[in-house]
């Protein structure tokens, strides 16, 4: 029964739309436990005001670990996407809240780090090319200038 309402939970999060600018509006890729927790849809603007008025888009490659509160630490940029996406894409993840199971802790869920990617996608511009590896993704949409 736990697990089937978590997977009902992780499903709803992972299927989160949202049409503002700048939201983490959904999350792509494979709702696997191995790839590691979600990170919970949020109501900000992560979207740097200077990427929307240049037309920057692009993506950012972050590895980090997420503790048994749901919380990100000790994260490490793997990709660059330049230096306003790469604080961008750490501000997502130091801000999120992640989903995780009850039972992260005994599991050793905390020792674990683990591989996500941030997607800035400006519309109206050629779509920014997914992560090979298939890693859980946050895409954040914005309107540029």
């Amino acid at each position: 029964m736990k697990r089937t309402i978590a997977a009902a939970i992780l499903a709803v999060a992972v299927t989160v739309s949202c049409s503002r600018d700048g939201l983490v509006a959904r999350l792509t890729g494979a709702d696997d436990a191995a790839r590691g927790p979600s990170l919970l849809p949020s109501g900000r603007d992560y979207y740097p005001s200077l990427a929307k008025e240049t037309g920057l888009s692009g993506r950012v490659g972050v590895e980090c670990s997420v503790d048994g509160r749901g919380y990100a630490h000790n994260i490490v940029i793997l990709e660059s996407g330049g230096l306003v996406l790469d604080d961008a894409a750490r501000k997502v993840f130091s801000d999120g809240r992640f989903l995780i199971p009850p039972d992260w802790s005994a599991t050793g869920g905390p020792e674990k780090r683990f591989r996500y990617g941030v997607i800035f996608q400006l519309r109206g511009k050629a779509d920014v090319a997914r992560f090979e590896d298939h890693r859980l993704s946050v895409v954040i949409t914005g309107s540029g200038q």
